[in-house]
């Protein structure tokens, strides 16, 4: 019966024979049959092809792995943005969300009940990489930073629509008339003109974004003294009362930009953008090591 030998003499027969002895003195060395060192080379060099295709595949295996987290981090950076200086989180217009809503009692119901909508999806949306590149990221800080500032922006969004409410009473308590999209007897003021004009003049002199006051001068009245205008928009239907209705609008407006609303919008909105410009350093900074560091749960299927 012919001798068997080990893996392991193959393998020195293999880098033998490669290191230049021919396969006659390997088979003298160990007293076997030339065919037998034939076939036991044959089989280690299979089994080393083997082994270097499934390295190159555990390789290429690791690589899409971190493509895909890189990617997943990517796709984070352009959602880290801040809003515009005059947005308007509520609709000036019956239409979706907007200042006419009955479904909600308060500003603070409102983005309770959105915030609870926005945690619902991304509950469903969440996916196996973001899952995978937490558990790479365990304890990072980006994840605190992220949490902070989610919260930040829903605070953010809060106080603007707490804003854009005492915009709406304001206007409505200084001039008697309803704010209304097309008000079906006059007098009335027109929701999408003037809540918009004077919610967005009110947060640019709280930016700073406007220099000066002129923009009032613009705000005018009718030879008939029946609308009160800005520009090419009408602002409000006052027949005969459009005088008194438009030094009651500046009065108004006098008073948006000292009340706590007004502050609030101006201070959030520092946080949200101190917290946001942290998460984006925070993801660069990962991502400039061109590695995701960490594991999860493929990695160790992977044996890292």
């Amino acid at each position: 019966m012919p001798k068997k030998f080990p893996m392991t003499d193959k393998n020195k027969w293999l880098e033998d024979y490669e290191s230049g002895k021919s396969e006659s003195s390997i088979a003298s060395a160990n007293t076997c049959d030339l065919r037998t060192v034939r076939r036991g080379i044959e089989e280690a060099r299979r089994g080393r092809d083997a082994q270097a295709a499934r390295i190159d595949l555990l390789k290429q295996a690791v690589l899409k792995h971190q493509k895909r987290l890189t990617n997943k981090l990517e796709e984070l950076l352009p959602t880290l943005t801040m809003p515009p200086h005059d947005w308007a989180v509520l609709s000036w217009v019956e239409s979706g969300q907007s200042i006419f809503s009955e479904t909600y009692f308060s500003a603070e119901d409102l983005v309770e009940d959105e915030v609870s909508d926005h945690l619902k999806k991304s509950d469903v949306q969440a996916d196996l990489v973001e899952d995978m590149l937490r558990q790479h990221l365990r304890g990072d800080k980006v994840w605190k930073i992220l949490a902070r500032r989610e919260k930040a922006y829903s605070s953010q969004r809060l106080a603007r629509i707490a804003l854009q409410y005492k915009v709406v009473g304001l206007l409505e308590e200084e001039t008697g008339y309803k704010l209304e999209v097309r008000g079906d007897v006059s007098p009335f003021l027109y929701s999408y003109t003037t809540g918009d004009l004077f919610y967005r003049m009110t947060l640019a002199h709280a930016f700073g974004d406007s220099e000066s006051d002129a923009w009032q001068d613009e705000i005018v009245v009718d030879d008939n003294a029946n609308y009160v205008k800005f520009r090419n928009s009408t602002l409000a239907d006052a027949p005969g009362k459009a005088n008194e209705c438009r030094k009651n609008l500046l009065d108004a407006f006098r008073k948006m930009k000292k009340v706590p609303e007004v502050t609030r919008v101006v201070n959030t909105y520092k946080e949200l953008e101190e917290l946001t410009s942290r998460a984006k350093q925070a993801i660069e900074e990962i991502m400039l090591l061109d590695l995701v560091p960490g594991a999860c749960k493929v990695c160790r299927r992977l044996g890292m």
